[in-house]
């Protein structure tokens, strides 16, 4: 049916999509979930120079050298601004674009100045203290629960995620996003937003260009809510909701 790639947020890597890649497969689907620089078996290539354009280079060499059209594009939380900026680059490659409770890219505009007042500086005191002076650590408990709402997130999600997720490249949150994202917005496009999560998505229903959809679980559905996860993102492939909604979302 389509090609579909996965980019998971931070601290994940490929492996974070294992349990939604076989149901997309079943259903037809060519599935590449790609790892970033910095994550899973790419955590050795990390460095304090690991900023946005990296990840943006990832996204697009990745699509280019499999010479993969008609993507349906998918990025989970942060991966929300690189794989804009890269879809940017080269939309003529894109089907559609797929976002799963994700960052939107503000133009020159750094992460950091799109966050709420004070998280800089708690994120430069982890960066400092645990992160080596150049990584963002993996979440503790305790800024877990404090942070992500109702997550779902079981003993066994939180050890699995903790034993393959790594640290994120902080310089990613100090790059500007470039002011040319323009490309995008002719390009078909998905919010999927997860009920647990704290905040209001970005785009609410009805919202010119965007389909939306609602998932029952919290801000990783990739783990927690697998199944309902792959059956939006195949229904957002395959078929455009008239009315801007995804039918049983």
């Amino acid at each position: 049916m389509s090609a579909i790639a996965l980019v998971g947020g931070s601290f994940l890597g490929a492996w974070a999509w294992e349990r939604v890649t076989p149901a997309l497969a079943d259903a037809g689907h060519e599935v590449h979930p790609l790892t970033l620089t910095g994550f899973g078996d790419r955590a050795h290539l990390g460095s304090a120079e690991t900023d946005l354009t990296t990840h943006v280079t990832d996204i697009v060499a990745a699509l280019e050298v499999a010479d993969l059209r008609e993507v349906v594009l998918v990025a989970h939380s942060y991966a929300g601004v690189p794989a804009t900026i890269a879809a940017s680059r080269i939309p003529g490659r894109i089907a559609r674009l797929v976002y799963v409770a994700a960052l939107l890219p503000e133009p020159r505009q750094t992460l950091f100045e799109m966050a709420p007042p004070g998280f800089e500086e708690i994120i430069g005191h982890l960066v400092a203290t645990e992160g080596d002076g150049w990584r963002i650590p993996v979440m503790s408990d305790e800024i877990l629960d404090a942070n992500f709402g109702e997550h779902d997130l079981s003993p066994d999600d939180r050890a699995w995620l903790r034993a393959r997720g790594v640290g994120h490249p902080v310089a990613t949150y100090r790059e500007r996003v470039p002011d040319d994202l323009g490309a995008v917005d002719a390009l078909p496009r998905t919010y999927i937003a997860c009920e647990g999560a704290p905040g209001d998505p970005p785009t609410a229903p009805g919202t010119p260009g965007w389909q939306a959809a609602t998932i029952a679980t919290g801000h990783w559905p990739m783990i927690t809510a697998p199944l309902d996860l792959a059956r939006l993102i195949d229904e957002a492939a395959r078929t455009p909701a008239p009315s801007g909604e995804l039918a049983g979302s």
